[in-house]
């Protein structure tokens, strides 16, 4: 009677957790909002950098950038985190986006 939920063991980790957004379907439309969020503030650091020259903006764009390249090499050498290589690869090309898309619109100036 106590093994009912056998089948529905939770995950170890947070790359689990972060594989089972990426690869479910049913979950997309959380990525798509989770994407979008953090995009739109990755854009807004990516324009204060770009275009207004706030040094704290590039102080934090750096330390973002030391923890993305951080996290790559982890995923690379170790196999470590490699669901969340992903995410964060998917959020730099969200800010990217977010980024070109207030500069084209003149909402950046």
């Amino acid at each position: 009677m106590g093994e009912e939920h056998d089948s529905d063991e939770a995950p170890d980790d947070v790359d689990q957790v972060i594989g089972s957004f990426l690869s479910e379907v049913s979950l997309w439309p959380v990525l798509v909002v989770v994407l979008g969020s953090s995009g739109a503030f990755g854009g807004a650091l990516l324009v204060l950098v770009g275009i207004d020259h706030n040094p704290f903006a590039a102080v934090a764009l750096v330390l973002l950038l030391g923890m993305t390249i951080d996290i790559a090499i982890r995923a690379v050498r170790h196999g470590l985190y490699r669901n969340l290589a992903k995410l964060v690869g998917l959020v730099w090309m969200s800010s990217f986006a977010m980024a070109g898309l207030a500069i084209w619109t003149g909402i950046a100036y």
